[in-house]
């Protein structure tokens, strides 16, 4: 349970807590006298005057070490006094410089919604959450009807139904980056679409796919990349499932004549609604991650998902932003969630249907 729990913890934590460091101002100078006030990391300070003491060091020696007593305006905006260490402030000579810089002090933290605010203030994020419930839509209906065709000619045990079984796994051992740059080559320039478009004739010059004024086509490789790569996930959940439903069952439809879409629409799917639950939940999980395709496709730039603005928040070449990439990955596990909830409601089978009334 703590294995699971855990991370999920430091990831809440991290998108809701900020950490930064103050300094306190002493009153004396001494380290534990008493706070004459706090002031932010890089403060300018006004040094009034200036103290050298004697520290005794682990071996017995002793070193100079400066205190000096500072003045500075607060988060508040008033005027403060008080001593501060030479070991927390920049200074360029100890016994000659008016003016000095906060650089060090105690680590502090606080719980703040900044983070949240700045994720859905960020101009890239209403674009990544379109794209992201966009390409959701289009991929799963269209999965989950050739992953149910698929299952069902593997179900029929026709003639050669185990060769297409081994071609429709093929793509379950490609990865995701993997199939990104298979259908990037396909739409290339060069690839084989326009290679065929050529030399059939059809066109003169090959037409570019890949283009920021080609968004749709963009869209288009994605969809068919993902869908490519992931149906034969739904296919084998649904096989699954097919072969829990009793035989007598399609045989008394065939009986009464039932033809192959009421068999299909009236027996195999009502009991295939356990199997389409779990295979919803997967792949609506999966599709919310979908992130390789669309930089092996696109680059990231010109479509962008929630999964790639949650990398170019973390990527220290960028934004360098764990906290905000936090809050990226926790409003993924809430859409996440609800959806699965809306999949546990709304897809039933009759006796979970029967239990909640």
């Amino acid at each position: 349970m703590l294995f699971f729990a855990y991370p999920m913890v430091e990831s809440l934590q991290l998108a809701l807590r900020r950490e930064g460091q103050f300094l306190n101002l002493r009153v004396e100078p001494v380290e534990d006298a008493a706070v004459a006030g706090t002031v932010a990391m890089q403060t300018e300070l006004s040094v009034l005057e200036r103290q050298r003491l004697e520290e005794t060091l682990p071996n017995g020696r002793t070193r100079p070490i400066y205190w000096f007593e500072v003045e500075t305006v607060d988060a508040a905006g008033e005027t403060i006094r008080g001593w501060v260490s030479q070991s927390n402030v920049f200074i360029e000579s100890r016994t000659e410089s008016t003016s000095a810089r906060v650089v060090s002090g105690e680590a502090s933290q606080e719980w703040t919604l900044d983070f949240i605010r700045r994720m859905f203030n960020d101009f890239r994020f209403s674009s990544a959450l379109g794209t992201t419930i966009l390409l959701i839509v289009l991929i799963i209906p269209l999965q989950f009807v050739l992953a149910i065709i698929m299952a069902l000619v593997l179900q029929s045990q026709i003639r050669g139904s185990n060769l297409f079984l081994y071609i429709y796994a093929i793509p379950l051992g490609i990865s995701d980056l993997a199939s990104g740059i298979v259908w990037y080559s396909i739409f290339t320039q060069r690839g084989f679409i326009n290679s065929f478009l050529v030399s059939a004739g059809l066109r003169d010059t090959p037409f570019i796919f890949i283009q920021a004024d080609n968004h749709g086509w963009m869209i288009t490789a994605i969809v068919l990349a993902e869908v490519w790569r992931a149906t034969s996930i739904v296919m084998v959940i649904v096989v699954s499932g097919l072969q829990a439903i009793p035989r007598d069952y399609i045989e008394a439809g065939e009986v009464f004549g039932a033809n192959l879409w009421q068999r299909l629409w009236h027996i195999i799917l009502p009991l295939l609604k356990p199997s389409l639950q779990v295979a919803l939940i997967l792949r609506t999980i999966l599709a919310f991650q979908v992130f390789a395709v669309v930089i092996a496709i696109t680059g990231g730039n010109i479509v962008t998902v929630l999964a790639n603005e949650t990398y170019r928040w973390y990527d220290p070449a960028r934004f360098n932003s764990p906290n905000v990439a936090a809050v990226y990955a926790g409003f993924i596990m809430l859409l996440s969630l609800g959806i699965s909830l809306f999949y546990l409601r709304a897809v039933r089978s009759q006796e979970e249907a029967a239990k909640a009334l």
